[in-house]
């Protein structure tokens, strides 16, 4: 089972490679907080909390739980966001996007 330090490199990877999606995740730090992160074009923002100055520092610790990861259209236009892909467990999203890519649009 991957670690959500894992599963955060793979979907930095994979927005790095998608350049019209932007993906969301949502989860709990250590201590029970809830967080949000966006990963667009290979970088990841944390919007709910804040992180280290060191880039090279992972944005989810040990105890962070990864619960959900969405793909939106980019850009993000939040009055109007476009959802490809719904918010999914991690182990949901890995399993359907090995069979269903959403469409990553002209």
């Amino acid at each position: 089972m991957a670690s959500d330090s894992d599963h955060l490199q793979r979907l930095e990877d994979l927005s790095a490679r998608h350049h019209n999606w932007v993906l969301r995740c949502r989860g709990q730090l250590a201590g029970g907080d809830p967080f949000e992160l966006i990963l667009f074009r290979g970088f990841s923002s944390s919007t709910s909390h804040s992180t280290a100055t060191d880039a090279d520092m992972p944005l989810l610790g040990a105890g962070d739980r990864l619960e959900t990861i969405e793909i939106l259209k980019a850009p993000l236009q939040p009055e109007v966001e476009q959802v490809l892909q719904p918010a999914m467990t991690p182990e949901t999203f890995w399993q359907t996007l090995a069979t269903d890519q959403p469409q990553a649009g002209p």
